[in-house]
């Protein structure tokens, strides 16, 4: 028995090894081919690709291991614990930063409303689409490759194929397209003078290098307690999968309950909602009890970081290339379509509610609305290098407050969905017109 599970457990070493052998791959390729660079896509997607391409479905030089197929679900399941570990809200920045807050919100909620709408639309088209695709559309265009891993995780577990795939390839798409449609943006804005902070001179977009300067390096984490008791790394890592274990407990023993309604529904629970769960009861237990000193954010950001990685190249090399010839067309349609939600939202609506230091903001929040939260970012560095407006304040502040909500929505959400197709695009619907109402009779007054 010992022996067969030292096997298993080398096969998985392997395995991974393997694994990061692309991922560096990827990061050679980012430094080597300056291009990619101004996409702001990530390593671990570069080198997954690479793996796709060498591997069975195209070259087939690359005999790709089984278990890289079951690495998302795990990976991105310690993603969801670290993002709700550790949380806490400041009630006054909230206060003084609404309208990135608001626009934040919106961006998120319209593309649910009209991309399940589409989705539904285009469904009838081709029927050969899965069911209640178009929710993906805010956890791949807003959310990006984890958030589109944890929702396919959470579809695929319900019974909804191929959902990581076409998760992946949207996600894709939306990077491509932050810094395709992005960059034409960035110039029109600085012609009709939305650039305040900076001149079209001036403009520079993308890093020169992935490598960081001397000076600008920082550590990945900080030691809370001596080493001769415990690496500190390691303590951070027992504590998110002992909040793994705590909520897989929890809803174990709810399942129990000899309420037979109540306990199917605690069964259908997906298992990603454990560890947020468990998250939150171990967060709150410490901060009661003071052993909060214990936890180091940094350390707990830095395994986010690897089981995001992980997950993102696992998943890239495992797409199902099928899937993406099928449904090309059906995807360029959906594209188009959250491109012009998002200008409208980004350009006309924001422009109309704030006076100041909007262009910023709404470069931020359209990079983050095509692909992440680095390519709004890198976009609104082209026209405001020094950081000069507020909006870099306000932008941070806004997606502290949401980004817990949206990992505990990427876990519920399908769920949901999968019951009634007809429910996200309701629940996208109602917030997204109290979120225009909001703007308009509050955020526009203050401004």
């Amino acid at each position: 028995m010992n022996i067969a599970a030292g096997k298993v457990f080398m096969t998985a070493t392997n395995d991974l090894a393997l694994l990061m052998v692309f991922m560096v791959i990827g990061v050679i390729l980012l430094q080597v081919v300056k291009p990619l660079q101004k996409l702001f896509l990530p390593a671990g997607l570069i080198g997954g690709t690479v793996a796709l391409i060498l591997g069975p479905q195209v070259l087939g030089i690359v005999q790709l291991p089984k278990t890289w197929g079951g690495m998302p679900t795990p990976m991105i399941n310690i993603v969801l614990t670290c993002a709700l570990f550790g949380v806490t809200i400041n009630r006054t920045k909230m206060k003084n930063y609404l309208g990135a807050i608001n626009l934040i919100v919106l961006t998120y909620f319209a593309q649910m409303f009209v991309g399940c709408l589409v989705g539904i639309g285009l469904g009838t088209i081709w029927k050969d689409l899965p069911y209640s695709w178009g929710l993906m559309t805010v956890y791949t265009y807003w959310g990006g490759h984890g958030a589109a891993t944890t929702a396919g995780t959470v579809y695929e577990s319900l019974g909804v194929q191929n959902m990581i795939s076409l998760g992946i390839i949207m996600a894709t798409f939306g990077l491509i397209i932050a810094m395709v449609a992005g960059i034409p943006l960035v110039n029109y804005g600085v012609r009709k003078g939305w650039a305040t902070n900076m001149s079209k001179e001036e403009m520079n977009v993308g890093a020169p290098t992935i490598l960081l300067p001397a000076e600008k390096r920082k550590p990945l984490g900080f030691a809370s307690v001596t080493s001769e008791s415990i690496n500190g790394l390691a303590l951070q890592l027992g504590l998110i999968l002992l909040s793994m274990f705590i909520g897989g407990a929890l809803f174990k023993s709810l399942a129990k309950v000899p309420i037979p309604a109540f306990a199917s529904v605690m069964k259908m629970i997906p298992a990603l909602l454990h560890g947020i769960i468990g998250a939150i009861i171990l967060w709150a237990f410490m901060r009661k009890t003071g052993t909060d000193k214990y936890a180091d954010m940094a350390s707990v950001n830095t395994i986010s970081g690897v089981a995001l990685d992980i997950c993102v190249c696992s998943a890239t090399a495992t797409l199902n290339l099928k899937l993406f010839a099928s449904f090309l067309a059906p995807l360029l349609i959906h594209m188009v379509c959250i491109i012009v939600l998002m200008l409208f939202i980004c350009v006309t609506l924001l422009r109309r509610w704030m006076k100041h230091d909007w262009f910023e903001l709404c470069l931020m929040a359209f990079g983050q609305g095509h692909g992440s939260t680095p390519s709004g970012l890198a976009l609104a560095r082209c026209v405001d290098a020094d950081h000069k407006s507020t909006s870099w304040e306000g932008f941070g502040v806004a997606l502290g407050v949401f980004t817990p909500i949206t990992s505990t929505l990427a876990a519920v959400m399908p769920f949901v969905a999968v019951q009634n197709q007809w429910i996200p695009v309701g629940i996208g619907l109602i917030v997204t017109i109290g979120c225009l109402l909001f703007g308009e009779r509050v955020i526009m007054r203050q401004a």
